[in-house]
């Protein structure tokens, strides 16, 4: 009886060891037939949603492929997910592939800074830029206007001749930017009454409340056209250009030739004010990403 248990018990962990060996295998010849669905990445904000849900209906609309968003992740994740596999294209930055990603130097023509990314991301990552959609999403040093025009502060020059008055708020990203902070305390010599970090939301409500004087957001942020701030000039050309430019992995660039065609639709479409009012509609207008991208497209004729 014991014998029997014993041929029982070892012959059902073979056939368990089988059936899972054939469950494995009949689970990657899916895979290999769900090649038909690509994912599409996101940073976490308004922009980003817009853009990788642009790039979503573009394609299911002139291609078979399906496309799944992974949206909401830290840029610093974003990148790492495109590198390891889990997302197989998302819009990046020229400036931040240029600083960030590959350590170059930083360089202010937009032309050269997009054709060194575009030369060195397939040999070294096997990744792709495309055409950029025509922002440049860059920094811009913020203050109320009042404060700039009662203190002279016209240029970002003006203001680190007069920061040690004023208090500058910030992201705790951003503090450890090469591109960040470090970078903007050694061109201009900032030295600031006090340095604030905050989350993104509060960026705006503590400099229109008083609490910081300035803050250095993005240039198309939708909520720069709500609040009384003036851009001041960057004088020195601290902050390199920051295309948008949709970015993919080679391989599937290759597997899906026809994706390269059908997102490059977006090349030259969006400019910074155009850019500024479609975020405004996500940030201030709380309206979705998805209906944003999906109105844009059809008002552009780029889908039904």
């Amino acid at each position: 009886m014991n014998v029997i248990k014993r041929f029982n018990s070892s012959f059902t962990r073979k056939m368990m060891m089988a059936l899972t060996g054939l469950g494995l295998l009949f689970s990657m010849v899916g895979c290999s037939a769900g090649s038909d669905t690509i994912t599409i990445g996101g940073k976490d904000f308004a922009e980003q949603a817009i853009l990788s849900n642009m790039m979503k209906l573009l394609v299911e609309n002139d291609t078979d492929l399906n496309v799944e968003l992974k949206t909401g992740m830290a840029a610093n994740i974003t990148w790492e997910a495109l590198k390891e596999g889990d997302i197989d294209g998302y819009v990046e930055y020229t400036g931040t592939g240029l600083i960030n990603i590959l350590k170059h130097e930083p360089v202010t023509d937009p032309k050269e800074v997009y054709n060194i990314v575009a030369k060195e991301f397939p040999k070294k990552y096997g990744i792709s830029w495309l055409k950029p959609i025509g922002f440049s999403n860059t920094y811009v040093v913020s203050m109320r206007k009042d404060q700039a025009e009662e203190l002279g502060i016209k240029t970002v020059s003006d203001l680190a001749a007069k920061s040690d008055q004023l208090i500058f708020g910030t992201g705790q990203e951003w503090l450890g930017r090469e591109d960040g902070f470090p970078a903007f305390e050694k061109t201009y010599n900032v030295n600031f009454k006090k340095v604030v970090t905050m989350t993104y939301e509060l960026w705006y409500p503590s400099i229109e409340n008083k609490e910081v004087d300035v803050i250095i957001p993005y240039s198309t942020e939708g909520k720069l056209s709500e609040y009384d701030l003036v851009l001041l000039e960057d004088d020195k050309h601290l902050f390199p250009p920051y295309d948008a430019v949709p970015i993919f992995r080679d391989e599937v660039l290759k597997e899906h030739p026809e994706l390269e065609e059908v997102l490059n639709k977006l090349s030259n479409q969006i400019d910074e004010t155009e850019m500024q009012k479609l975020n405004a509609k996500v940030e201030i207008g709380k309206e979705d990403p998805a209906k944003v991208a999906e109105d844009w497209l059809k008002e552009k004729g780029l889908i039904q």
